[in-house]
């Protein structure tokens, strides 16, 4: 992991980043032409510059003054508080738990488990941890009504019998809805308060650094990066466009549209499925309806984006790809968009704050 690239594959979700730019009168959304799947062309459109083939952008958006303004000096720094907030989130994933043995369960303690569900004396599909532990919270994790509550009381090593009944209807598993079941508990140990961890250089190399001086200096960088980025989005919410080109739209809901029905195979579902599962809407096309001011609104992002850099000359080297980590987008998406990538999350803002004059 390159904490330099964080920002950049957010893009591949459909976000190279979303400012809410004012815009009137936008042009045809396109909604008839969207034809991207898994096997879209993430440079198909782009000059070889990362520029819209066919776009003077400049002849859209009216751009505010970008040259010469005021950088709080903060920008240019990553605090204390907040490069301490990125060590914290990773070391998270390596904290480990005091695990108590001596005492009862109590309500809201959370504990590490195994069980094995049967119903009418048979096991069932998913009715097991099939012995490798499961942590749950009581009265805050969601399990079946009156499981976790049958864990209070006993003991680590103790092992048990509880009856639960599935809901009906169970829409996880609609054969279980309304079936009693009897699961075998063995309760492992409490989790207790978290173990002091601290960063080092293993955990660094995990991360593709040398030391954790190293992964440190990284995250330092993002979080410049980021704060660019941020304070670039706040001097372009002036900005202003007269009309999208469909062909902006059409694009970026193709990307999306890609990057959904990837998700959707890599978890074996279609489509359709996956969107339901995770956000509620019913089919694709129906997600895709609702997302319509977000496009709007990111096509604004790249129209401003490519204005600025056509006005100022700004393109993106060779040299830059692998200055900014951005090696591997070339395979995978192709030179023109990852050059789409640094302009909108690098260059750009970074001229944007270079060309300002920093105040305390």
């Amino acid at each position: 992991m390159n904490f330099k690239k964080i920002i950049a594959a957010s893009a591949l979700a459909g976000a190279l980043f979303l400012s809410l730019f004012s815009c009137g009168n936008q042009g045809d959304d396109g909604a008839d032409n969207v034809t991207g799947g898994i096997n879209f062309d993430y440079s198909k459109g782009l000059t070889e510059d990362g520029f819209f083939e066919g776009v003077k952008a400049s002849d859209y958006v009216s751009l505010p003054q970008y040259k010469g303004v005021p950088v709080p000096a903060s920008v240019l720094t990553a605090s204390d508080e907040e490069l301490q907030a990125q060590i914290d989130g990773i070391l998270a994933e390596y904290t480990e738990y005091e695990k108590i043995y001596d005492r009862e369960v109590g309500g809201d303690d959370t504990v590490n488990i195994d069980y094995v569900g049967k119903i009418d004396g048979k096991e069932f599909e998913g009715g097991s941890t099939n012995g490798k532990g499961t942590t749950v919270t009581i009265g805050v994790t969601p399990y079946i009504e009156g499981f976790l509550d049958q864990l209070v009381g006993h003991k680590p090593g103790e092992t048990f019998d509880i009856t639960v009944t599935f809901p009906d209807p169970y829409e996880p598993n609609e054969e279980l809805s309304g079936k009693e079941a009897v699961f075998t508990i063995t309760i492992n140990y409490i989790q207790g308060d978290p173990l002091p961890v601290e960063l080092s250089d293993e955990i660094a190399a995990e991360y593709g650094f040398s030391s954790k001086e190293e992964l440190i200096a990284d995250i330092k960088d993002w979080i410049v990066s980021r704060q660019k980025l941020e304070f670039f989005d706040s001097i372009m919410a002036e900005a202003t466009c007269s009309e999208i080109p469909a062909a902006i739209l059409d694009y970026i809901k193709n990307e999306e549209i890609a990057y959904c029905e990837t998700m959707a195979a890599s978890y074996g579902m279609d489509a359709d499925e996956f969107i339901k599962l995770y956000t509620g809407y019913s089919t694709l096309d129906e997600f895709i309806d609702s997302r319509t001011d977000y496009y709007r609104d990111t096509a604004t992002s790249f129209l401003i984006t490519q204005a600025i850099a056509e006005l100022e000359g700004i393109k993106v080297s060779d040299e830059d790809i692998e200055k900014y980590g951005y090696e591997d987008y070339v395979t995978t998406y192709g030179k023109p968009y990852t050059k789409l990538l640094i302009l909108a999350n690098v260059k750009v803002p970074q001229f944007v704050v270079e060309s300002g004059v920093v105040t305390e």
